[in-house]
């Protein structure tokens, strides 16, 4: 019996890191400037296609500044294949999700998060999965770190 367990655990561990029917994991992290505590803020992936964001690919946080001045954040694999941004906002509605209404804190950083089904698909260097990019050939595809959002003014 505990051979079984552990066989079925490692093929659980085996297949949440590198899935044979979807990318691999993979997390963004980056550092918090510039936010006043106790604003009920929220961090979500969200779509950015041609200047707006949409609210599809949500997946909120609580930012706690007390704990850390940094965040990590799980990427979701059910989403379509596009261009996203990771963006603090106010959960104007308090339902734990960006959604109309909702005002974006941070500003832009120059990055975008890439979700692509291949590689090249949508810039040249990306990579099938989640990559950031920033206009250069320096495109990160594997540790997807230094994505550091900082606060519009007031924010």
């Amino acid at each position: 019996m505990k051979k079984i367990l552990a066989v079925a655990t490692l093929g659980t561990l085996a297949l949440s890191s590198c899935s044979l029917f979807g990318t691999r994991s993979a997390a963004v992290s980056g550092q918090l400037k510039g936010f006043s505590p106790n604003q009920n803020l929220g961090l979500a992936v969200v779509g950015y296609n041609s200047g707006q964001y949409t609210a599809n690919g949500s997946q909120p946080q609580v930012i706690d500044k007390f704990l850390t001045g940094g965040y990590t954040l799980t990427l979701p694999r059910n989403v379509p294949y596009g261009t996203y941004r990771v963006v603090v906002f106010r959960d104007a509605n308090n339902n734990g999700r960006f959604d109309t209404g909702d005002v974006v804190l941070s500003r832009d950083n120059g990055k975008l998060l890439v979700y692509a089904g291949r590689d090249n698909q949508f810039f040249q260097g990306t990579k099938y999965g989640w990559n950031i990019y920033n206009g250069t050939p320096d495109i990160q595809t594997e540790i997807l770190n230094n994505y550091d959002l900082e606060a519009v003014s007031g924010g």
